[in-house]
């Protein structure tokens, strides 16, 4: 274990992170003001470059390829740096994924769509919470494995499918199956396990529709995205219509830094 998680500073559209003994910058668009303390950034292990499209680099200190830190309820997480500046978990879910137990059905199997590596559900498997975990990618799958193995997680009553999230919903729709909890982190982009492409600007209705209609009446939805392109009062509004009779609550996800700034990183729907 190399200890917890540390998000110390944000500003110039980049942020300052600390991962267990690592300490990482990288690019932040959302963060146009200035850092609050300068003097957090001194010292650091290695920085993401951006040098093609949302490809880089890290550079500085050589990093391993893996390592382990401490989450939330008492949870282990694998952080696996890549060529697109992620590190293989969204520390952001973890703010509001602690209180999901009080809002799911402990008795309900948990439709876990954009699964990645787990970072919203890790903690309620702990808690003996059962789930389908959907997500195209073969490395998130993965991870997500490593991530229940490390937390002493047993495969029995889990089920892990590697396959677009839309055609999956597709599917359990035309087989009569429905759930009564469903949490889906919505990508602004991605890529099938057929090179398919997953755009937020041309699915995400659809996305939301699929998920309605898997929905039990009394089902309850958590959704999460990142995109720019969305509003939280534009998405409430068509959220509000989509799911006539549920109650919609609308929030931005907000982090905070050591240095006392305040980063929104996504925004955040409970549906019931």
């Amino acid at each position: 274990m190399s200890g917890k998680y540390q998000l110390l500073d944000c500003g110039d559209r980049r942020k300052i992170e600390k991962f267990g003994e690592y300490t990482l910058i990288r690019p932040c668009p959302q963060a146009i003001w200035k850092p609050f303390d300068p003097d957090l950034w001194q010292n650091f292990d290695s920085e993401f470059v951006r040098l093609k499209g949302e490809k880089g680099e890290w550079k500085g200190k050589s990093l391993p390829k893996q390592w382990q830190i401490e989450g939330p309820n008492k949870t282990t997480w694998t952080v696996e740096p890549n060529e697109f500046g992620n590190l293989g978990l969204f520390t952001e879910h973890w703010i509001y994924a602690v209180d999901l137990g009080d809002f799911l059905y402990p008795d309900e199997q948990i439709l876990n769509l954009f699964s990645y590596s787990g970072s919203s559900i890790m903690g309620l498997l702990k808690e003996n919470y059962k789930a389908v975990a959907v997500d195209s990618s073969k490395g998130a799958m993965a991870l997500y494995t490593q991530n229940m193995q490390q937390n002493n997680i047993p495969k029995q009553g889990h089920k892990l499918v590697l396959e677009d999230a839309i055609k999956f919903c597709q599917r359990e729709i035309r087989r009569g199956k429905d759930y009564g909890s469903i949490i889906a982190d919505v990508p602004s982009y991605g890529r099938g396990t057929k090179g398919e492409l997953f755009d937020i600007g041309e699915q995400f209705t659809e996305t939301l529709e699929v998920i309605k209609k898997l929905l039990k009446g009394n089902g309850r939805v958590i959704l999460t995205l990142h995109s720019p392109r969305y509003t939280l009062e534009g998405l409430r509004i068509y959220l509000t219509q989509l799911f006539a009779g549920k109650s919609i609550e609308a929030g931005e996800i907000i982090q905070k830094c050591t240095s006392g700034a305040s980063l929104p990183s996504g925004l955040l729907f409970k549906i019931k």
